[in-house]
């Protein structure tokens, strides 16, 4: 069995740093443009050990901006909805412009005084809950991936547990590479409180332990309602992933109509009518997670550092969309 800093992708790539698809000898990443992503890589020297060596206060210190930006972004996608009633009456203390004037002009009746009612229906997001699973094989590792997934992972717990929507974060991959297993750690169980502490918990979760085999993804899904309570009314599962299969393959089409991703396929499309609803984030130049979620997004060289916005906005569109049909 091949394993080490040159699994699968060859020695003169170092794991998967090199530019290319695994079938030319390099990784399925290439390098990053980015400049804070990529000042804070520069300042660090890569050891293939499958972790990043950095704390989360040296993490927050040089992202800590950018994460106050996306949860400020987030934060008006999530707002609560405000019901406005319309009242006016012909006694009170604020008086409506425009139809004051109508009346001065002989153009509208005497009641000039806004009394209208503004109703933040707080209780908006009751009823909805997210499930994030998240892939740690070590063939999609490396340090922008891997931080770019600790970015989206922080900023949407902390937006999710501010308007008070329950969720979870699961990890997996085949951690012995015995290709007989799923290794599923919950990572924020839903029941959990989301505080310091398990936040510091979950980043340094995330930041190690990137040396499992790939699995097969659909099994994930079988038993999709051990993530949710039974009081959930929309259940939203997020995947995150490059979705090439427990064994990449040279041909994106190959994999695109792999066992494994046709069984994927049919599980989503099983639990969708079930009334769940899917995000799938692919990861690196392989679009394949559009051809098996109805709702999806791509994660790549190009756009690695905008990860969070990207799944939080389309997060939010979903919870917003699916959550409002259901009340």
């Amino acid at each position: 069995m091949k394993e080490g800093a040159d699994a699968w992708y060859g020695q003169d790539t170092r794991g998967n740093k090199g530019q290319g698809e695994p079938a030319g000898g390099g990784g399925a990443w290439g390098y990053r443009t980015e400049e804070l992503y990529k000042q804070f890589l520069a300042k660090r020297k890569i050891l293939w050990e499958y972790t990043i060596q950095v704390s989360l206060k040296e993490f927050k210190e040089v992202f800590g901006q950018n994460l106050e930006d996306i949860e400020l972004n987030l934060d008006r996608l999530f707002d609560p909805e405000i019901d406005i009633t319309r009242m006016y009456r012909m006694e009170g203390n604020r008086i409506d412009t425009r139809k004051y004037i109508s009346f001065l002009s002989g153009r509208g009746d005497s009641k000039v005084f806004d009394r209208t009612i503004i109703d933040k229906n707080e209780e908006k997001l009751k009823g909805v809950e997210v499930a994030f699973l998240v892939s740690k094989s070590r063939r999609i590792f490396n340090f922008e991936y891997a931080v770019a997934v600790i970015s989206a992972m922080l900023s949407s717990a902390y937006i999710l547990r501010e308007h008070e929507v329950d969720f979870s974060i699961h990890a997996y991959s085949d951690r012995n590479n015995r290709k007989d297993r799923i290794d599923l750690i919950p990572i924020k169980r839903l029941e959990e409180e989301y505080d310091e502490v398990k936040e510091e918990e979950m980043f340094n979760y995330l930041r190690t332990d990137w040396q499992g085999d790939s699995v097969e993804e659909y099994q994930l899904l079988e038993k999709v309602e051990s993530y949710f309570s039974p009081e959930a009314q929309t259940k939203i599962v997020v995947m995150i992933s490059d979705f090439r299969g427990q064994r990449g393959k040279a041909d994106v089409s190959d994999e695109i109509n792999s066992r494994d991703n046709r069984k994927l396929h049919a599980e989503i499309l099983k639990n969708q009518n079930r009334n769940y609803v899917f995000l799938g984030v692919g990861l690196g130049r392989r679009y394949i997670a559009e051809h098996l979620f109805q709702d999806s997004i791509q994660i790549t060289s190009d756009n690695f550092y905008n990860m969070p916005n990207l799944i939080g906005t389309e997060l939010g569109r979903l919870i917003l969309t699916h959550h409002s049909m259901r009340n």
